[in-house]
């Protein structure tokens, strides 16, 4: 998992927020402002869910951390959107867990 010293010392916010962008528009919910995505972004990892610290911290492996953040976008989108949750959605998620995990811890 890590300590403190590999990771860097914030996300990289521009490219999560191009991966959420990614999940929205394969989604169908073009109409969410890069603003809103990190915002989402931003409370998974530094508000309530400290997704960041975890982590950092070691709690979380790099995989469950991308994962609690594309997790959470999901669950905003389908709400903000108003999409079924039986429609299966199709954003892409092997690849986008990649680019999260790269883009909160950077390369390995």
């Amino acid at each position: 998992m890590g300590t403190s010293r590999d990771f860097p010392a914030a996300p990289d916010m521009e490219a999560l927020v191009g991966c959420a962008r990614q999940m929205a528009v394969r989604i169908g919910a073009e109409g969410v402002s890069d603003a809103e995505l990190a915002q989402v972004i931003d409370y998974v990892l530094f508000g309530e869910k400290d997704g960041w610290a975890c982590g950092v911290e070691g709690l979380l492996s790099r995989t469950e951390a991308a994962n609690l953040v594309l997790a959470h976008l999901e669950s905003w989108l389908m709400a903000r959107t108003g999409r079924d949750w039986d429609a299966p959605l199709q954003w892409g998620q092997d690849t986008l867990v990649a680019e999260v995990e790269q883009a909160l811890f950077g390369a390995r």
